[in-house]
């Protein structure tokens, strides 16, 4: 099955992709990039498009909020100017799926309600809809493993090193943290043989590629389904690793 990493960012030249196929083993890593890199075709047309095309069943696993909270929506449509704003501020800000990912994991995703995470979003989504165009492929989001056609998710590399037990903090900085990055790849190996020809390069691009380790945990059925599956469908829903006995 092909998979498509995409690790979100406002500018395109930040953009994070990897390209892989899952043979229901591991995932081999075929191209890895970003969307915009100065002397290269635009990787949106070049590489991913022509993948989506020939591919009978696909998973894009992309790391940026695919929806906002609810609960902000609905009071900012009736808000005005000067008026206090009853609603807690975590309710108002997060997701049901942000709440449940700081307390399975003890790891607090960025809050599209009142980050700059927010651009990022917004230029995931355009990426998805420019997909849909190019590829005459329709893309809806998955709700489980058992999909047909080319689908997306939502995913949180950092997540899913936490439900892995590996690091996932401090392991951005290029030359730094290469050590770091270099231990997960290390460890991740036998799911994605083709990891550590990342580690030492553009950081964006290796969240990219544990995009792909999350998308092969929902293939697999490994991932935490959400509880109310018509909240989530609202607001979207990470996609992240069980935790071994839970």
């Amino acid at each position: 099955m092909l998979l498509i990493g995409l690790d979100a960012a406002s500018s395109l030249s930040n953009f994070g992709y990897a390209i892989g196929q899952y043979d229901g083993r591991c995932v081999r890593i075929e191209s890895a990039g970003l969307i915009e890199n100065r002397g290269q075709a635009n990787a949106i047309q070049a590489k991913i498009v022509p993948s989506l095309r020939a591919a009978n069943q696909a998973l894009v696993a992309i790391d940026a909020p695919l929806g906002w909270p609810s609960t902000l929506a609905a009071e900012l449509g009736k808000h005005r100017a000067g008026e206090v704003i009853a609603t807690e501020k975590d309710m108002l800000f997060q997701r049901h799926t942000d709440r449940f990912i700081h307390k399975y994991l003890r790891k607090k995703p960025l809050e599209v309600g009142a980050d700059k995470i927010a651009r990022a979003a917004h230029s995931a989504l355009e990426i998805l809809q420019q997909l849909r165009s190019a590829s005459r492929k329709s893309i809806p989001l998955a709700w489980s493993p058992q999909f047909s056609g080319v689908a997306a998710i939502e995913v949180y590399p950092a997540g899913t090193l936490a439900a892995c037990n590996l690091p996932h903090s401090g392991y951005k900085k290029r030359d730094e943290q290469l050590d770091v990055r270099d231990s997960i790849a290390n460890a991740l190996t036998a799911e994605i043989p083709d990891l550590q020809r990342y580690a030492d390069g553009n950081v964006d691009v290796f969240d990219a590629c544990l995009c792909l380790a999350a998308a092969k945990d929902f293939i697999d059925g490994l991932a935490v389904p959400p509880e109310d599956f018509d909240s989530a469908r609202a607001e979207g829903w990470i996609w992240v690793r069980r935790r071994s006995g839970t």
